[in-house]
């Protein structure tokens, strides 16, 4: 992740997979699995180490699935809110797709890994990947074979620059919260860090949200509808005011 601010930024927006399946990318909805495989196969440590033939394949399969993906107007308002208030501006993504950066965002940190890069066993190193990993694919980095990973967090690992998400809340002015479940982690975490701060907080539940938890800490404005409708015009409500 590029981190092109240099003070902490003044809004940080945390996107769930609710704004990705608007898009058209659920890649871990089970009404979409393969048949016979189940999530716990495809996203744990055990898994990987079952079969990764099989795990392999999955992403390879959500990889070519994604590039016939186009960001909708939502990403399309983030990159423009960034491009406006340069150096003000964090993304921080659940999701594993690029589609932030394909709109255009400069400053974007995926908690849970990303699908277009492959991680190395041996060296650890990290490297684009647009085509299929398998046993034969050599690490552009050491150039050992058969040792390419998805770069994904496996469930029960710690999500990627989990520390600097909180330091960036610590001195947000707004956080907004894009089809994620507010109610649940780590999004319900953020929310507490960002009130903590004095930051103004906004919640787009977009058209696949649950209604919210009963215990779930309200935010100061929740703004219903769809994404690609509702995100831009609150980025042109920002943009004018400042």
């Amino acid at each position: 992740m590029s981190t092109p601010w240099v003070e902490a930024p003044r809004i940080v927006a945390f996107t769930g997979a609710g704004l990705a399946r608007e898009a058209g990318f659920a890649p871990f909805d089970p009404d979409g699995m393969p048949e016979g495989l189940r999530l716990e196969d495809i996203v744990t440590r055990e898994g990987f180490a079952r079969d990764p033939v099989r795990v392999r394949g999955f992403f390879n399969l959500r990889r070519h699935q994604l590039l016939q993906i186009t960001p909708n107007g939502a990403y399309e308002g983030l990159a423009v809110l960034d491009a406006v208030r340069p150096r003000e501006m964090l993304v921080v993504t659940g999701n594993i797709d690029n589609l932030h950066e394909r709109a255009g965002s400069t400053a974007v940190i995926h908690l849970h890994g990303e699908l277009m890069k492959a991680r190395c066993t041996i060296c650890t190193e990290l490297s684009e990947r647009y085509d299929d990993i398998t046993a034969e694919t050599d690490c552009p980095i050491c150039g050992n074979k058969g040792h390419l990973r998805p770069h994904v967090v496996w469930v029960g690992e710690e999500p990627l620059q989990i520390v600097s998400v909180f330091k960036a809340l610590a001195d947000a002015a707004f956080f907004l919260a894009i089809g994620a479940a507010g109610g649940s982690e780590p999004a319900k975490s953020f929310l507490a860090e960002a009130r903590r701060a004095g930051a103004r907080t906004v919640e787009f539940p977009g058209e696949f949200a649950r209604s919210p938890a009963p215990d779930a800490e309200p935010f100061d404005e929740r703004i219903p509808g769809p994404l690609r409708d509702s995100v831009p015009e609150y980025v042109k409500r920002l943009i004018a005011g400042s």
